[in-house]
């Protein structure tokens, strides 16, 4: 790790704030999915009963004693625990609301988007520290904040943001240990509390992530890459041939990254008996061991490039970040195997899930962990920026913007319309319940067009010369009138409308309104004054690499 500079701490410090301002200006301000719903019960139960029981929910378990417990790791709830506290405070405070906990449901949308932003901010750190430069570094965490499914999750109450962020401080942590070691293999001046100090951080880290979604664990082996190879150095302590001195510090820094996520095993293990009665029974049934019955290439195939779910379409930046893997694996292997492995590991596992989709939601939910690591694969570009043509780097820049503005676009249709409407569209006017299957691989069907028809029926609606739903030329202008012409919505305009927190609530009190107003002016200045500021730190700062690893002698 390059030493981090007064100038990146300003840089981080104003791209994480900036962030916020974003995903702040653009968050719903309410529980979205059923998922959410489930765990902000749970943290109302911690925090107002010192329980964990809930009620009744399609997303929670019968547990012991015949109550019901949410199915879901308690990190998210545990995370959510201070927006609800304060959301009761102002509760008590302020005229009554209807329903009374909407303060707080208010505040619990903002998780998400202070999770968020830090995991930008760490991804800053990694990609700067790795050759990208200060602005480099700024491209590549903006691009991740506003053209990944990064941006439409913050404002969703699913637990992936956490899990992602959490796994993103893990492997900085390893890379730090990494570069200490590296730059001292004599291990002059680097004592064993310095090496168990950066293991028990990225341990912790990996903790935090499990006990959010406990599919974390599949994920470890390829995050501790870089402490696997950092232990590996320990034990030949310079020398050819493992040493007895060598062994042990290797030894002792694996058992610091161990410990916290043995102590979370543990604790996740109580948290079943507590709740299940049960140590290993996370109330999934027997569903971990009979769910798996989508063929493997078949679930590739639908999370990558289904009109619907594919990677490619919500993600584009990402998806070609996986191919500069490839280049990048030859100047940062570290980075990009790491980054491989974990798209490697999630593909593998949730291509095969019967729930491979993670409905209802935007695009490949549960590919969003891979989004920023696959990001990195941009710092490929950035290394050999300066050794091109000026040819070659015009024509690089324009496919850079061409990709960026696409993901932009798709995401910004993530972030204006709410999913749940349009599926609502899809599945429950047309008579399908709760299952959208046709939004998922129909291409006529995809939410992308879905989102797309809505934002135009949407702007119509507010800007139009009428309001009227029956005069909206868009009424009837579904993406698929015309392949499947029967197929008519009984009530459209149901989903009009953009889900933003200052818009979608407009009328029902006009002092929320002229403060929700006022309020989502001053943040839009506030975001679009200071985005210029963000490259302006470090400009003049060149491109600094972490040394190579060398092979072993």
């Amino acid at each position: 790790m390059t030493t981090v500079t007064a100038a990146d701490r300003r840089t981080v410090i104003r791209l994480v704030l900036w962030v916020f301002a974003l995903y702040a200006l653009t968050m719903a301000g309410r529980v979205v999915s059923g998922d959410g719903e489930t765990m902000f019960q749970t943290t109302r139960a911690m925090v107002e009963r010192e329980q964990l029981s809930i009620d009744q929910r399609p997303e929670a378990a019968v547990g012991r004693g015949g109550r019901y417990f949410s199915k879901y790791g308690l990190g998210q709830s545990v995370v959510q625990a201070p927006f609800v506290m304060a959301g009761r405070l102002i509760a008590v405070i302020a005229p009554p609301q209807s329903p009374p906990d909407l303060p707080a449901r208010f505040l619990v949308g903002l998780t998400n988007v202070l999770v968020t932003s830090v995991g930008i901010g760490i991804l800053w750190m990694i990609a700067k520290s790795n050759g990208s430069g200060s602005r480099g570094a700024t491209g590549i965490a903006l691009a991740t904040a506003t053209t990944t499914l990064l941006w439409p999750y913050s404002r969703a109450d699913f637990a992936e943001p956490l899990q992602a962020t959490a796994l993103l401080a893990a492997l900085l942590a390893g890379l730090i240990l990494h570069e200490k070691v590296l730059g001292n293999r004599t291990r002059a001046g680097l004592g064993p509390k310095s090496t168990t100090k950066w293991g028990l951080a990225v341990g912790s880290a990996i903790s935090v992530a499990f006990l959010t979604k406990a599919a974390s664990l599949i994920l470890a082996p390829a995050i501790v890459i870089p402490v696997l190879v950092t232990a590996w150095y320990l034990a030949l302590a310079g020398t050819s041939t493992p040493s007895r001195r060598g062994l042990t510090g290797a030894i002792a820094l694996l058992a610091s990254v161990g410990l916290p996520v043995a102590a979370a095993g543990t604790g996740q293990a109580l948290l079943n008996w507590h709740r299940f009665g049960n140590p290993f029974e996370f109330g999934y049934g027997d569903e971990p061991s009979t769910g798996f019955t989508t063929p493997l290439f078949d679930g590739i195939g639908l999370l990558l490039w289904s009109s619907g779910k594919g990677l490619v379409w919500f993600a584009l930046p990402a998806a070609v970040g996986c191919f500069l893997q490839v280049w990048l694996v030859r100047r940062k292997p570290i980075i990009a195997v790491v980054a491989l492995s974990v798209f490697g590991t999630e593909l593998w596992y949730f291509s095969r899930w019967w729930a491979w989709h993670g409905d209802w939601s935007w695009g490949p939910r549960y590919l969003y962990v891979t989004v920023p690591f696959l990001m990195l694969g941009w710092i490929a570009p950035l290394l050999a920026w300066p050794r091109w043509h000026w040819t070659f780097k015009t024509v690089t820049g324009l496919v850079a913007i061409a990709v960026a503005g696409f993901g932009f676009y798709v995401n910004v249709l993530g972030v204006a319309i709410d999913y749940g409407a349009y599926y609502s569209v899809v599945g429950n006017q047309l008579g399908r319940g709760v299952d959208v299957r046709d939004a998922r691989t129909v291409p006529p069907f995809s939410p992308l067009l879905g989102h797309q028809w809505l934002l135009q029926a949407s702007l119509f609606e507010v800007f139009g010369p009428s309001h009227k739903p029956a005069e909206n030329p868009y009424r009837y202008r579904y993406p698929w009138a015309m392949a499947f012409p029967e197929l008519v919505p009984e009530a459209p305009e149901r989903a009009y409308g953009f889900d933003l927190w200052w818009a979608a609530r407009r009328g029902t009190s006009r002092f929320l309104d002229y403060w929700a107003s006022l309020s989502a002016i001053w943040i839009g200045v506030v975001v679009a004054k200071h985005l210029p500021t963000l490259f302006r730190l470090g400009d003049n700062e060149p491109a600094r690499t972490v040394p190579t690893t060398p092979k072993a002698s």
